[in-house]
Formats: structure tokens, C-alpha cells, sequence
């Protein structure tokens, strides 16, 4: 009995701090049948790739989650994708031009190609990965919700 307890009040200290640093749920639909043109009242200039993204790319009907970190050194986009199932790769360049963006990423096969379209808020983009030898994937990346932390 005192070991039960003793279970249930440790679960209890590891579970309550630890909820602190859950994330929002993401829904990361997988079309992209919207607009793509800049809402309304957007602020001017370019979109902000800078941040963490979930992705979902149907590989020949085989799905393929993961997550796309995108950051910003000397005016460059870099980052990294990492699948689910694989290890990271290396984003190689990044670059957006009035709402188109073009990803290369590194892999040990060879650069795969991302290209894609924001969405008017610029937090979903929807392309074609071309992969090697030519084999195109459609993608779909969602920005997460940046949170900012407690001022308490």
C-alpha cells in the first residue's frame, strides 16, 4: 500500500511540472485547398519562415510526419527536417518570394527540392518535394503557435 502511494505521489511530481511545457494541439489538414494571397491588412513585406513547423508528405501513399525547424543567421533561412522514421537533414537554403518558398535539403541520396506556397497569414505552406531521380511528393507544412512565456 505504501509503495502505491509512493508511485502515485511521484507520477504526480514528474507529471505536474512537465504538463507546464506541453504545446498547443497543432490540426495540420492535409490540402491546401484555401487562398493563398496575402489577407487582408498583412502586414508589407516578406513572410517569416523563422519558427517550428509540423509537416505531413504522402511518399508514393505512404505517410510521412515530422518537424521543420527554420532559423535565421546573417539574413539566411537554415534548419533542419526531421522525419518520424528517419534521421534529421540539413535545410540547405531557404527562400521565400512573394509567397512562394523553395527549400533544398540535403540527404545522403542527393538535395531534395521543396516548393511551395504560403497561406495569406503565412503559418501553412503546401508544395511538391521533388526527390531523387525525379519522384514528386506533395507536402504540407503548419506553423506552430509561438508561446510566450509566463511573466509571473
Amino acid at each position: 500500500m505504501r509503495h502505491g502511494l509512493f508511485a502515485c505521489a511521484l507520477m504526480l511530481v514528474i507529471a505536474v511540472p512537465a504538463a507546464g511545457f506541453a504545446q498547443d494541439t497543432t490540426v495540420l489538414k492535409p490540402t491546401c485547398a484555401q487562398d493563398p494571397s496575402p489577407a487582408s491588412g498583412a502586414a508589407a513585406g516578406e513572410p517569416d519562415l523563422a519558427g517550428l513547423w509540423d509537416f505531413y508528405m504522402d511518399v508514393g501513399g505512404v505517410p510521412s510526419f515530422g518537424l521543420l525547424t527554420v532559423g535565421r543567421l546573417d539574413g539566411r533561412y537554415g534548419g533542419t527536417l526531421t522525419p518520424v522514421r528517419t534521421a534529421p537533414v540539413v535545410i540547405r537554403s531557404a527562400t521565400v518570394s512573394d509567397r512562394k518558398v523553395q527549400m533544398i535539403v540535403a540527404s545522403l541520396e542527393g538535395d531534395v527540392t521543396l516548393n511551395a506556397t504560403l497561406s495569406g497569414a503565412g503559418d501553412r505552406m503546401c508544395g511538391v518535394v521533388t526527390y531523387h531521380g525525379g519522384q514528386l511528393y506533395p507536402m504540407v507544412a503548419q506553423k506552430r503557435l509561438q508561446r510566450l512565456p509566463d511573466r509571473r
